[in-house]
């Protein structure tokens, strides 16, 4: 399948960038949402991108819900 862009420029686009669909991602809690001895972190699993830049969809299983997070640390080795 050729995309436009390739047909144009006659290259291939570099996707190095994407993140892996399904991998684990460990959300930042900002501390004005979390108590003293709460962590710091959440677990959740990569769903996608957002329209704005530098934002990202998770699935938290423990609130059972799709987020937009902004502080996300991706870990593509444990992926679903």
């Amino acid at each position: 399948m050729i995309i436009v862009e390739e047909a144009f420029s006659g290259r291939k686009l570099d996707v190095s960038h994407f993140m892996v669909f399904g991998a684990f991602v460990y959300c930042h809690v900002s501390k004005e949402s979390r108590k003293k001895l709460e962590l710091i972190t959440e677990l959740g699993v990569f769903v996608g991108y957002t329209e704005t830049p530098h934002n990202y969809r998770v699935y938290l299983s423990s609130l059972r819900m799709t987020i937009v997070q902004r502080d996300v640390k991706l870990d593509e080795d444990k992926a679903m």
